[in-house]
């Protein structure tokens, strides 16, 4: 699960833009043997909203990340594999 502050697909947030395209991931991983036999519904989830807060603090002074694109990376090895949350956008610092 991720907490957001603000989300909007108007842009009504103005912010002076420090960094474009700043990039950040949150990962973990996972046995494939004990995802099989857990439940769907305790499901662990890709947080972007993690990622979301490890982009922002890339950027000195920034407190908010806007035109951000977000993506779920699943990597496979052997028994186990590594999800990541990944997020891509401008890191700017409101007024």
């Amino acid at each position: 699960m991720a907490r957001l502050a603000l989300v909007s697909v108007r842009p009504t947030v103005r912010a002076e833009i420090l960094a474009h395209d700043v990039e950040a991931a949150w990962c973990f991983t996972e046995n494939l043997i004990s995802v099989t036999l857990r439940p769907p519904w305790r499901a662990r989830l890709a947080d972007h909203g993690r990622a979301i807060g490890l982009a922002i603090d890339r950027v000195p002074g920034a407190d908010v990340l806007l035109n951000v694109d977000t993506y779920v990376r699943v990597e496979q090895y052997g028994l186990f594999q590594r999800i990541c949350a990944q997020v891509v956008g401008d890191a700017g610092k409101l007024p």
